[in-house]
Order: structure tokens, then C-alpha cells, then sequence
């Protein structure tokens, strides 16, 4: 994210409410504490498109960054994890199977890995 988006992200969480019922654009919290937005509609009022988003979804990677010590060494690995195996990564650091600590997790298309 860019900064700039960085500054709206947290600006709007910084004004939350505590509703009951979460509306189009309101910051609610869940049952489990957590803050959020409930989005109804894209930038130009449309409703959203459920096989759509589902597809654009499928269609990401992300670079799962894991924080490893060896001894005295630190080091960083940079995993690249399809959309439909996230959860099922993440699980295993979730049960202790995997090796060091999650510390950063970025989204991006295909073509754009380096």
C-alpha cells in the first residue's frame, strides 16, 4: 500500500463506530473484537459481482514474509503463495509446523513477482 492509502486506512479506523447493524462505508467491530469496513458497492455505486471477485481473487499471489532464526542469525523468507493456498499456509505457522514467524503478508498478480 502506499502511504497515502496507508493515512486513509487508518484515519477511517480511527473513527469507528459501535453498531450493532454495519452499513455501506461504517467502521464496525465483529464478535471477535476486530475492526472493519462492510463495502457494498465499487467507486461507481455498483453492486458487486460475486463470481467476479471470486475469479479476480483466484487470480493473486502473495509473498509471505517469515522471520527464521538459526542460532544467532536472523534471516527473512519471502514465500510466494497462490490465493487458494493462503489459509492452508498460514495454518501452518497458526499449529507450530512451520519454521519461524509470519511478519508480513503483500498481494500481487502474477506477472508482477520479481
Amino acid at each position: 500500500m502506499t502511504d497515502e492509502l496507508n493515512k486513509k486506512v487508518t484515519n477511517l479506523f480511527s473513527s469507528h463506530k459501535k453498531s450493532k447493524v454495519c452499513q455501506n462505508g461504517e467502521v464496525c467491530r465483529s464478535d471477535g473484537g476486530y475492526f472493519f469496513v462492510s463495502i457494498e458497492t465499487d467507486e461507481n455505486g455498483r453492486h458487486f459481482d460475486e463470481e467476479t471477485i471470486l475469479k479476480r481473487a483466484g487470480e493473486f499471489y502473495y509473498i509471505v514474509k517469515v522471520l527464521v532464526k538459526d542460532g544467532i542469525r536472523v534471516y527473512i523468507n519471502n514465500y510466494k503463495i497462490p490465493a487458494e493456498e493462503l489459509l492452508e499456509f498460514i495454518k501452518l505457522y497458526n499449529d507450530g509446523k512451520g519454521e519461524g514467524k509470519i511478519i508480513e503478508i503483500d498481494k500481487f498478480f502474477q506477472d508482477e513477482w520479481a
